[in-house]
């Protein structure tokens, strides 16, 4: 680290934050079995049936891998639940192999074994012949019913964290960055997208062959497939919407600032290198809000509730163009690299759309997301802090708005000590230096160091590096160690607005008439605080709120899934909580379904898991899996 006169205290900071992250040139990511310190994969080539009859893929994956240590005896990749039945490299030659698990946490391990006479080969070329599981952790396979046509079935893959290994053999980390070519083949009737540009697509009276290219380095997370019956429309000069003809229209309405949003995105950072921005409306069991897959970015129809209302999530995803697809955390301790900084650039692009207190509102609202998720694990549990440390677990186990919320907060802070003009050019700086290659925490500090000590005086930088405490704000658990002010008079609004239902001095058409001109996050913020206060809301004073502002007629799931929580904590919806169950059966995001079951849960537990059960088929198996830890208790996570 070069810092020019710095005190001691920062540099023994920076020193202890070297000894404890790693840096750029360092291959270390603990959720990988994969030995990718010894080789690395350069490309790849996935070619695949997607069989909708068995729900699986079957097919060859080609893997190009360059030999970075002195020689070989094994090459060690990861995967989960897979078939694998032969390799051989572009000789032809028989590998010898074995799968273990060492950790069922992480999948299992795919042990090659390299023969004597080939061990000091500069480049491999494996081509694993394997099939799925039917089961298999990224894919989501839907019947015609689960669709908004009801005609043919549907399948689409969620591959972050690390279950991509679940699709194909992989050095499933995000600290590798490959090109790679996907080729698939399906009956006719069936439309396939792939995170690529699309270079073929020839059907015959039997099948129908795509392929797809990615030539810019990627990490195998951001491998994505759809099949279905989709179509695509063109929004803008760049950017496109995808999704089942019934819902096109619809889709294409609500998203038609598409362009302007990636312009602004673009304004802020550096030119946007992926060529065009597609993106693909699925069906409502997708388990996130979005996935930024590039050139085909995954989003719910949650999104879409024909308002333009959540197009906060489509403007996080464009952002992701340049943190998490360009920069890249290189491990999951080191997420809030990829979020943090999406989320700033997300919410500056807000800012400028829609204005500075609808930012501040926004902000405001996810910070108490963020400290609901801080009580779940502990304030002083590491999954707290933007560092979290891992024993064994699954990645998945620490993801929570934690690292959204509280990176934002902290880049948003280091804003407010060197000036918006100046973070906006260490930005484009920052991408520039470390476009498409994946970066740690010690190598951001170790930038943002170089930048102040570059652009300010000497006694300036010095004051500067001295004032920010990077040692609590990322590796102390719990809440920042600054508290931001993202008040706004609307802000305060509706919180006195829920203050007066609890003290009962409401006036109900005044009340009525505030409560209708808030903006969706601003009545989150008023149910928030009845949340917060909820020994305070019984069965009439819920009813009353509800009879007053007819909240469970809203339409946004951002209010819906809030206003259960109220509704069902309070008494005002006992079980069997059937309007409860209808929300949670009708989509699948996470976000909205989980405090939902959890709400249900500390009512009446079994009643919760009776839901659960009856819909279990309706989720994607990330969000099995995720609901099944929360109702059955089955980990108990570690301090």
């Amino acid at each position: 680290i070069f810092i020019m006169n710095m005190t001691s205290r920062v540099l023994l900071i920076l020193s202890s934050l070297l000894l404890l992250s790693g840096t750029a040139s360092a291959f270390y990511d603990d959720a990988t079995f994969a030995n990718i310190n010894e080789i690395v994969t350069e490309h790849f080539e996935l070619d695949i049936f997607i069989d909708f009859t068995r729900n699986v893929f079957s097919g060859t994956n080609t893997l190009s891998m360059r030999r970075t240590a002195d020689f070989l005896d094994v090459v060690t990749l990861d995967v989960w639940d897979l078939n694998v039945s032969k390799i051989i490299d572009q000789d032809g030659r028989d590998y010898k192999f074995e799968i273990d698990d060492p950790n069922p946490n992480l999948g299992q391990r795919l042990i090659i074994t390299i023969p004597e006479e080939v061990s000091e080969l500069e480049v491999y070329n494996f081509t694993i012949s394997y099939e799925t599981s039917p089961t298999a952790e990224a894919i989501s396979w839907l019947t015609p019913e689960q669709t908004s046509g009801k005609e043919i079935p549907y399948m689409f893959t969620q591959s972050e964290s690390i279950f991509a290994r679940s699709l194909a053999p992989f050095q499933d980390t995000p600290s590798i960055k490959t090109t790679y070519v996907v080729k698939t083949t399906t009956n006719p009737e069936f439309v396939t997208r792939v995170s690529g540009n699309m270079t073929y697509d020839y059907t015959d009276c039997t099948s129908r062959y795509s392929t797809f290219e990615m030539n810019i380095p990627v990490q195998s997370y951001l491998l994505a497939i759809a099949s279905g019956n989709l179509v695509e429309r063109r929004i803008g000069e760049r950017t496109f919407v995808i999704t089942e003809p019934e819902e096109i229209e619809k889709v294409a309405n609500e998203f038609s600032q598409l362009e302007d949003f990636l312009i602004q995105a673009e304004n802020i950072t550096i030119p946007y290198e992926w060529g065009e921005y597609k993106l693909l409306i699925l069906p409502p069991s997708f388990p996130f809000g979005g996935m930024e897959n590039p050139l085909l970015t995954f989003a719910s129809p949650a999104i879409v509730p024909g308002d333009k209302s959540s197009v906060d999530v489509a403007i996080h995803e464009i952002a992701h163009s340049w943190f998490g697809n360009l920069v890249t955390n290189n491990n999951w301790t080191n997420f809030w690299l990829n979020e943090g900084f999406t989320v700033f650039l997300e919410r500056r692009a807000v800012r400028n759309l829609f204005g500075e207190d609808y930012m501040k509102v926004t902000a405001k609202l996810e910070n108490q997301s963020m400290y609901y998720d801080m009580l779940d694990y502990g304030l002083d549990h590491t999954f707290s802090s933007l560092y979290p440390i891992f024993h064994g677990e699954n990645p998945d186990d620490a993801f929570s708005e934690v690292p959204y919320e509280k990176g934002f907060q902290f880049l948003y802070y280091l804003e407010t000590v060197i000036g918006e003009e100046n973070f906006t050019e260490f930005l484009r700086k920052y991408l520039a230096k470390f476009s498409q290659e994946s970066i740690g925490t010690v190598d951001f500090i170790n930038y943002f160091t170089s930048f102040v000590t570059e652009t300010f005086s000497e006694n300036e930088s010095r004051d500067i590096l001295e004032e920010i405490d990077f040692d609590t704000w990322i590796y102390a658990p719990g809440l920042p160690p600054v508290t931001l002010d993202f008040e706004t008079e609307e802000y305060n609004q509706s919180i006195e607005l829920a203050q007066n239902f609890l003290d009962g001095t409401v006036d109900k058409e005044a009340a009525l008439k505030l409560y209708l001109s808030f903006s969706v996050n601003l009545k989150g913020l008023f149910i928030s605080h009845l949340i917060d206060n909820i020994e305070e809301v019984d069965e009439d004073k819920a009813s009353y709120i509800d009879n007053t502002l007819h909240i469970s007629s809203e339409i946004n799931g951002e209010i819906i899934y809030r206003w259960l929580q109220v509704a069902i904590r309070s008494g005002q919806l006992g079980s069997p909580f059937t309007s409860a169950e209808e929300f949670v059966s009708s989509i699948g995001r996470q976000k909205f379904v989980m405090p939902v079951y959890m709400a249900m849960k500390d009512i009446d537990i079994a009643k919760a898991k009776e839901i659960f059960e009856r819909h279990r088929d309706f989720y994607h198996p990330l969000a099995v899996t995720a609901i099944e830890k929360k109702l059955y208790d089955e980990i108990m996570i570690s301090g």
